[in-house]
């Protein structure tokens, strides 16, 4: 018996998968040249009635998250109180 003439075994490789060109990227459009703003002359009296009404907004707006803090600052407080009522015992 002849033997016969092992060969090595071939190692198969798997071809990467060919790379695709990168789809064309749309490019984001140009912002169209934007022309400085327009100021409008206006009366005196109208300027003072903005700041005016301006002024009391963020007024109002400080007034409004003061009592928003003091709200909870009380609803914590009586959660507390009523705790600590509740739970007192008789001397």
């Amino acid at each position: 018996m002849a033997t016969a003439k092992k060969t090595p075994a071939k190692k198969v490789v798997a071809k990467a998968p060919a790379k695709k060109a990168p789809a064309k990227a749309l490019k984001a459009p140009k912002p169209a040249p934007q022309a400085p703003e327009r100021t409008y002359a206006m009366p005196k009296e109208v300027q003072e009635w903005i700041e005016r009404a301006t002024s009391t907004m963020n007024h109002l707006r400080n007034q409004v998250e003061t009592l928003k803090q003091e709200n909870a600052n009380l609803k914590s407080y009586k959660k507390f109180a009523e705790h600590r009522i509740l739970r007192s015992e008789h001397e």
